[in-house]
């Protein structure tokens, strides 16, 4: 590589292709994303340059080939005796000359304002007026950059002796106040107004004055005179930190974007500080680190990312994140860059880098560096004068459309279609059929193709109906209830398990239709869908809707889904409970569903009984991975569970009940700001994931036994987890974790084993059909139907799914509520008139015929309310070791495979049933 070519400007130190591509990820990061960057400083041993060679790298991405990438300041060493407000003026200067192509002019209006005062050589006058004085001197300041008050200035004539004619003077008599008084007075009220705020809309400045005086001030300039040559405020540290304030709030206003200045909107990257010498730490541009740093956290300020070489000295008075290398601090940015606008509370902000010169030869990041040679900044096809007359177009339609609408016939009318409205998350929830405004996130493909094979068998019913012969039941309705819309970094279609249960629901739907529409005594059914919104925030008021449906469409007979234990889900189960609707859990597992009321009916497992199990294969399976590569028994266990979430609580709580609690640790997340669920497990409360995973680390690294984690908390979090933990690797090289039936959306997601590799998994599965193709007849048909409509899809993700217990519980649960049906056909004497909902939930809690039958997820014990129940209390539950790459291990398999082949032992005859609780 030559001299000039942009790979070579960054040297190939060992790792530095993770940091600075980490870097390059925050500095194009989306506005909506943002949260705030920690400085980044680079120290450097035995007098090396490599921290320097960095900084003019990364100098040399942002400035691009051709034209800047991104705006940037690059300040070299600050020499002693230097103006106080050089460092300032050097950073501003540069900002505004490094503005990329197309991002307009670079203000900072508050900056300037401030910078004025504390420049201003002399203030005459009584004091009285100083601040008058203050305000002409900061104006006279404003007119050299604002050519709209010069101009206005210069009209306004002069007034000084033999500065013109008598024409002149007159000219200026006349137009003065109008040109020159009244901008002005228009520039001071501006003023005070942008630093100091209103009652609702407090500034910085006004609070800083607050903190100084202990009264909020009336008038900017009369609070700024502590701020000029000989006030009170003018010590140099207390200048820097209000210089500092105003520059950071000018440039987190500059990239927010306006309707009708499309430059602001190119502003699409962070503003980058790059410092060549840090110093000692009595040097200027420490001094100014430091208050860049406080100055960060304290207005969480998101635009601006700095760089710094040379950081001599590290005492300081706020903490840092320690690296060991460049690539554990590119791994620690990547983590502040997934955190977004939710950074913890309390994180550190500063990360220490220690930089070492590596070979010179180093061809991993010398080729990695030749793929990627500069920044990468997203462009616009569009200049901002066409998006100017593009964006004044827009509104004059939308002005247009508004008087249509407020001058049509349906004044009230929104943009959801059919039976839904508005939910929380700005989506469409609500009954309806088809797909429409449904599933929107990463997995809308995905959802909508089941959604239209639930349309097309919708249509196949209604075909049949048209010619529908005597003696033969007309359709019955059923709706499912699921959270179907969601997004990025959201609770979406897959990670809660709406995906896998639509497409078990799809299945079992077509299956029976085929069966009733060939014969006459079963009853099809039609297939609504009602989306409960992300996390089933909206469930409360999509069941009102579902009741008032009910209401109209007397064939509605039930509901199947609830596949998620919250409490906006308790809520709509008592809601459809109190309208007499039956109801079906899928997935559901908290021992608090079948409490809500005598209509539900459960076909998943209870939590506890998941935890009962979980308990006994953690007393007897050598679950714990060595170093020496063997598996050990675990002497103790690290209990994670989130005591906000109802399901996490509940599962928790059972397994703390069934395993001993003096080899116990229970770990509770707290930091959601979200009340803990009535009855929830007592432990260790840490705000963060950070802090559980610290904890989970200091545990295994200090115990010469071995310790597994018992996960009872979500996927998500589990996700988020491992990140954490993978940052403390080298004191904790391994991980052996034990996790509810939640971890296997974790798994559909993608791989855990990519977040950290050391890892050994197994988890709870509710409902393993491929372990039952062999002994269970129903498990082949359902397998045989899963194969035929989604057996090309091989992929990691295709295979993760058909070992998936969502599809098969959702198979069983709309099973189970069709052989109500059929049961109540056959009772009604062939009469469709006399079948309703009322009469399925007679048979419901009467119990089935025969007591129960086979499905795909196992046994299902059917007595009803008075036979046993309403759920099956020796359910089949699986604990499967999962693998980075092909089908897991089915190493334990409990409960009612068949009404005849109930496993009692697994393994090496090991109980089912964990001994009592020490």
């Amino acid at each position: 590589m030559t001299a000039g070519d942009p790979r070579s400007r960054i040297p190939a130190y060992p790792g530095v292709e993770r940091f600075v591509d980490a870097l390059d990820r925050l500095v194009v990061q989306p506005r909506r994303n943002r949260g705030r960057v920690p400085v980044v400083l680079l120290t450097e041993g035995d007098g090396g340059h490599a921290g320097r060679q960095i900084v003019a790298g990364l100098r040399s991405r942002l400035r691009g080939r051709s034209e800047v990438l991104a705006p940037h300041a690059y300040v070299p060493e600050i020499p002693d005796g230097a103006p106080p407000l050089e460092l300032f003026e050097q950073i501003a200067t540069q900002l505004a000359q490094t503005m990329p192509p197309g991002t307009g002019q670079l203000r900072l209006p508050g900056y300037r304002l401030l910078h004025s005062v504390a420049t201003v050589a002399a203030i005459g006058g009584t004091f009285e007026h100083r601040h008058r004085e203050l305000r002409d001197h900061c104006y006279t300041d404003h007119r050299s950059w604002s050519r709209v008050d010069e101009l206005l200035w210069w009209v306004g004539g002069h007034d000084q002796a033999g500065a013109g004619g008598t024409f002149e003077l007159l000219w200026h008599f006349l137009a003065g106040p109008l040109f020159q008084k009244v901008p002005r007075w228009r520039f001071g009220v501006r003023a005070s107004r942008r630093m100091l705020g209103g009652r609702r809309n407090p500034r910085w400045y006004a609070e800083w004055i607050r903190q100084q005086h202990g009264t909020p001030p009336t008038d900017f300039f009369r609070s700024a005179l502590d701020l000029a040559p000989g006030g009170e405020a003018r010590d140099p540290e207390q200048l820097d930190r209000v210089l500092m304030h105003a520059l950071l709030a000018d440039l987190d206003g500059a990239v927010r974007a306006r309707l009708f200045r499309p430059w602001r909107r190119r502003r699409i990257t962070r503003f980058v500080l790059l410092f060549e010498e840090a110093g000692p730490w009595d040097s200027r541009t420490q001094r100014f680190l430091r208050e860049l740093r406080s100055a960060i956290e304290d207005l969480d300020c998101s635009s601006v990312l700095a760089v710094s070489a040379g950081a001599r000295s590290l005492a300081n008075r706020v903490p840092d994140f320690e690296a060991s290398d460049l690539t554990h601090a590119g791994d620690r940015l990547a983590l502040v860059e997934q955190w977004a606008a939710r950074v913890p509370a309390g994180e550190p902000n500063g990360i220490v880098v220690p930089v070492r010169e590596g070979p010179a030869d180093n061809e991993r990041a010398a080729y990695w560096l030749g793929l990627h040679p500069m920044l990468v900044v997203p462009s616009r096809r569009l200049g901002p004068g066409t998006e100017t007359v593009a964006a004044c177009t827009a509104l004059v339609v939308a002005l247009a459309a508004t008087i249509v609408v407020l001058t049509g016939n349906s004044p009230t009318a929104d943009s959801c279609a059919g039976g839904t409205f508005l939910g929380q998350g700005g989506h469409c929830v609500g009954v309806t059929e088809g797909k429409a405004r449904f599933a929107k996130g990463p997995n809308e493909k995905q959802v909508g193709a089941v959604l239209d094979q639930i349309d097309q068998q919708n249509n196949v019913v209604y075909a049949a109906m048209k010619n529908l012969a005597p003696g033969r039941p007309h359709y019955r309705t059923v709706v499912y209830l699921g959270p179907l819309t969601g997004g990025n970094g959201d609770e979406d279609p897959v990670r809660g398990g709406t995906l896998p249960e639509l497409r078990g629901i799809a299945l079992a739907q077509q299956s029976i239709n085929d069966l009733a529409l060939n014969g006459g005594e079963r009853v099809p059914l039609r297939i609504l869908v009602a989306n409960a919104g992300d996390l089933f925030a909206d469930a409360p008021k999509v069941a009102d809707s579902i009741v008032k449906l009910a209401g109209r469409d007397r064939s509605i007979v039930g509901v199947v889904g609830f596949g998620q234990s919250r409490l906006a889900t308790y809520q709509a189960m008592r809601t459809l409970d109190a309208a007499g609707i039956p109801m079906v859990g899928t997935s559901g597992t908290a021992d608090q569903l079948l409490q809500q009321g005598p209509h539900y009916y459960q076909t998943a497992p209870t939590d506890e009984r998941a935890a009962k199990i979980m308990a006994a294969f953690v007393e007897h399976a050598a679950m714990v991975r060595q170093a020496d590569g063997h598996d050990k028994q675990a002497t103790r266990v690290e209990l994670f569970a989130d005591p906000t979430d109802p399901y996490s609580n509940s599962l928790a709580t059972s397994f703390r009940t069934e395993y001993p609690a003096a080899r116990t640790d229970v770990l509770l997340l707290s930091g959601s700001g979200t009340a803990d669920v009535p009855g929830a497990l007592a432990g260790t409360r840490y705000d963060t994931l950070a802090g559980v995973a610290q904890q989970v680390c200091d545990a295994t690294a200090g115990s010469k036994q071995p310790v597994a984690l018992v996960w009872a908390g979500r996927a998500s979090q589990f996700m988020t987890f491992l990140d954490e933990y993978r940052m403390r690797s080298d004191a904790c090289p391994r991980l052996s974790v034990l996790g509810g039936d939640d971890i296997t959306n974790a798994l559909l997601l993608g791989s855990p084993w990519s977040a950290f590799p050391a890892l050994t998994l197994y988890h709870v599965s509710l409902g393993q059909a491929p372990a039952l193709n062999e002994a269970d007849a129903e498990a082949r048909t359902y397998l045989a139907a899963y194969d035929a409509r989604y057996g090309s899809d091989t992929s990691a993700f295709g295979r993760a799914m058909r070992q998936d217990g969502h599809p098969a519980l959702a198979w069983d649960a709309l099973r189970y509520l069709s052989k109500a049906l059929d049961e109540a056909w056959s009772s009604t004497g062939k009469v469709d008139d006399r079948l309703d909902r009322t009469l399925v939930q007679a048979v419901l809690y009467q119990g089935l015929g025969g007591g129960g039958f086979n499905g795909a997820t196992g046994h299902i014990d059917s007595h009803g309310a008075n036979g046993g129940g309403r759920m099956t209390t020796d359910k089949l539950v699986s604990v499967l070791r999962a693998v980075p790459d092909g089908a897991p291990q089915t190493v334990l398999l409990c409960g009612a495979v068949t009404a005849a082949d109930v496993r009692q032992t697994w393994g090496k005859d090991y109980p089912c049933q964990p001994a009592a609780a020490h």
